[in-house]
């Protein structure tokens, strides 16, 4: 042996023999007990070496990883049983809705804490089953019973009782204020502590959206349980399993028409959001008309479906509407070309909203009870006529032109059928029970107050919004287009006529309700100007060729706040600046 191989180190071994074969100086197998000190009947001791400190943190990052491994397969395992179902029909609905743990509901109620009395929730809960069940249509009165909810999940429960207390007893009261500081509290924890969301979740967190500031990013969330918990697969299979009445309906088909119900509620206030909101879609709602409607054939539909799937189905329409101007819309919307294609897709749209107002009308008046039809056909009427004027102002919109005064006649054409649809929108608004929804705005009758209107202490925001937008654009409109003045004021005596309306339904500050205020005044303002100048038969043809003075200056330029940063309603930007020859040295940047 050479030098070098005997200066080389000798590798030490591990010591892998228990103490008793160690002090024999025998081969020990190394097993626990080993075979020797088995045969023996000895107790057999093993001492282990102290290891170096790199394996004891290789060790330590072992069993985290085992520890992650355990955790990520665990999680997995609801997905790996919902994607095996069309292989095994046998999985039944309990793997889509997992059931939220007993600690999660460790907090309690409202109630159980001695917030409220039961008293006072019972009250609360029936309050919301009154009104706000219809906004947000993801409930079912028959499951979703007061008992029930209370059992099932505190968050929910406190969920119901805070809109309902709203609506009772007014959105500044201290009591509101404080059960809706509560909800965020249940919500924060439950999206920190949550790895397997339960419907109950998703709905509470639905309900909260439809009801908040910014609720875009709750109903984002609830989008994500959604598809977490698989309710796109739930409702596949309930529409793949046929439904007819006559048949008797098992346990399983109640839970999926549940779960359907659930999902289509957040995707229409996804659209919602996405139509109105300003906010980017956050799906892409693969269904159809067909697919919609066969579920109105299933025995557990509700009124209140009726409702939710007509919307779901309206907003679809809109939606591929949106796509198809901004697609074919760019820098060269004044092209004949261009104009012709988004003439076609907007007349289009047309004859497909007025089939759906046609077919859901039928439908409504088919299913419905007689003391259930009157408000809602009232509602697809105003759905109908504000699809009607937001589709024609969204692709005036897209030229990017705001001066009316510079647009083609083909532009102002849509701003024309947008008036008449908000004035038919505001009519709509103001019929009553004793009218009939069926016939003309104008031949309605109004002897008691408006049957919608009504309804606005259960409202959304949305809906507030969606209200004071109408009555400004149908006022604004009327100016811009220099209709006659004795027409401006009759639209002015009806959106007078919502606002006295609405203070008998309003409980506590509103903002949109002093938007609606300010609107209706400051159009005042301008229309006294107005009929000032066409009082004046001399300048009859100079007043319809230069813009107004300063009341209507302000009035076309007033764009409230939350119209600028919460919502993306079409048409508030718009103006009428004409330019003559004197003209031609004012800012041309404020004209356009």
């Amino acid at each position: 042996m050479d030098a070098h191989t005997s200066s080389r180190p000798r590798k030490r071994r591990a010591i892998n023999a228990c103490a008793n074969c160690r002090t024999s100086k025998v081969r020990c197998d190394g097993n626990r007990p080993c075979q020797r000190c088995d045969r023996n009947d000895v107790a057999c001791q093993y001492f282990d070496a102290v290891k170096d400190e790199n394996v004891l943190r290789i060790e330590r990052l072992e069993a985290e990883m085992a520890a992650l491994r355990q955790q990520l397969s665990t999680r997995q395992m609801p997905c790996r049983k919902t994607s095996s179902s069309s292989d095994h029909p046998s999985v039944t609905v309990a793997d889509i809705t997992p059931r939220s743990p007993p600690e999660r509901n460790a907090v309690g109620s409202a109630v159980d804490v001695g917030f409220i009395t039961w008293e006072q929730a019972a009250r609360w809960f029936q309050s919301f089953f009154s009104g706000s069940q219809y906004l947000v249509p993801i409930f079912c009165e028959r499951y979703d019973t007061l008992t029930s909810v209370s059992s099932r999940s505190a968050v929910l429960f406190d969920a119901i009782v805070s809109i309902g207390c709203r609506a009772e007893e007014g959105f500044n009261t201290t009591i509101y204020r404080q059960l809706q500081s509560r909800v965020r509290d249940h919500i924060s924890n439950l999206l920190i502590n949550t790895s397997m969301p339960s419907v109950e979740d998703i709905q509470a967190i639905a309900l909260v959206a439809a009801y908040s500031e910014n609720g875009f990013l709750l109903v984002a969330t609830a989008l994500r349980f959604a598809i977490q918990l698989d309710l796109p697969r739930a409702v596949d299979q309930l529409i793949a399993k046929g439904h007819p009445r006559s048949r008797p309906i098992s346990g399983d088909d109640q839970e999926l028409y549940r779960l359907s119900r659930v999902w289509h509620g957040i995707c229409n206030l996804e659209l919602f959001f996405s139509l109105d909101g300003g906010k980017l879609p956050g799906l892409t709602l693969h269904t159809s008309s067909r697919k919609i409607r066969s579920l109105l054939n299933h025995p557990e539909r509700t009124a209140v479906d009726i409702r939710l799937l007509s919307q779901v189905e309206l907003n679809l329409i809109r939606t591929e509407a949106y796509a198809k101007i901004v697609r074919r819309n760019g820098d060269d919307f004044l092209l004949q070309e261009t104009e012709s294609q988004v003439q076609s897709t907007v007349e289009n749209t047309c004859v497909e909203l007025s089939l759906w107002l046609e077919e859901w009308t039928n439908i409504v008046l088919v299913e419905l009870a007689p003391h259930q039809r009157a408000l809602a056909l009232q509602n697809l009427h105003i759905q109908r006529e504000w699809a009607m004027m937001t589709l024609h102002l969204k692709a005036v919109a897209s030229s990017g032109i705001e001066n009316v005064a510079f647009m083609t006649e083909f532009q102002r054409d849509f701003i024309r059928k947008a008036k008449d649809a908000a004035s038919r929108h505001l009519q709509y608004m103001l019929q009553s029970y004793t009218s009939t929804p069926d016939s003309s705005p104008a031949s309605s009758t109004h002897t008691i107050g408006s049957t919608y209107l009504s309804t606005f202490r259960w409202t959304l925001d949305y809906v507030w919004a969606k209200c004071a937008v109408s009555v400004l654009l149908v006022l604004r409109l009327a100016i811009l287009l220099r209709d006659p003045a004795a027409s401006v004021m009759a639209l002015l005596r009806d959106a007078h006529r919502v606002l006295e309306e609405l203070k008998t339904v309003t409980v506590g500050h509103i903002a949109c309700f002093q938007i609606l205020q300010t609107s209706i005044e400051k159009c005042e303002a301008a229309l006294r100007e107005y009929s000032v100048e066409q009082n004046h038969a001399l300048e009859t043809m100079a007043a319809s060729q230069r813009g107004g003075g300063a009341a209507e200056s302000e009035f076309q330029g007033y764009v409230p706040r939350e119209f600028m940063f919460e919502w993306d309603f079409p048409g508030l930007n718009l103006k009428h600046m004409p330019v003559g020859w004197q003209d031609l040295f004012v800012n041309i940047d404020s004209l356009f």
